[in-house]
């Protein structure tokens, strides 16, 4: 079966829309990686978060939260979606799903994923319950 192949949009593309739909951001671009960095308040009751989303040109983009940090309601509690707890690297999909890909705007499909996530987070801090659905996987993320 053939591959489709698809269209990589290109940084110059993606920071433009980061910019044109959150101004205050700050979006960086060097040797093929697009850094964004903003803050996002899921909802109007919601904390502020800062994030940080790092884009290798043609690869799964990664997001870490650099404050507030993520803590679990107890120590027992196990952090399904992040990648890394050290890091506060978020897993907002599974990249062998290829839910994300290289077609996509970062600002119109990832940065609402982020979003959502950090809701389901502060629900799941409350209650422990983690509503944002998701699979079991191992830490293997390439």
């Amino acid at each position: 079966m053939d591959k489709i192949k698809k269209n990589i949009i290109n940084l110059g593309i993606q920071r433009g829309k980061l910019k044109s739909l959150f101004p205050s951001s700050t979006v960086t671009i060097s040797k093929n990686v697009l850094t964004w960095k903003h803050n996002l308040q899921p909802s109007p009751l919601s904390e502020k978060y800062k994030i940080k989303l790092i884009y290798r040109l043609g690869k799964s983009p990664n997001v870490y939260v650099l404050s507030p940090v993520l803590r679990k309601r107890k120590k027992e509690d196990d952090f399904n979606h992040l990648y890394s707890e050290d890091k506060q690297w978020l897993c907002l999909y599974y990249k062998r799903a290829r839910e994300w890909d290289t077609s996509m705007l970062l600002a119109d499909i990832l940065v609402p994923w982020i979003s959502e996530w950090l809701l389901h987070y502060e629900i799941w801090s409350v209650t422990g319950k983690w509503n944002g659905g998701g699979i079991q996987h191992d830490m293997d993320i390439n």
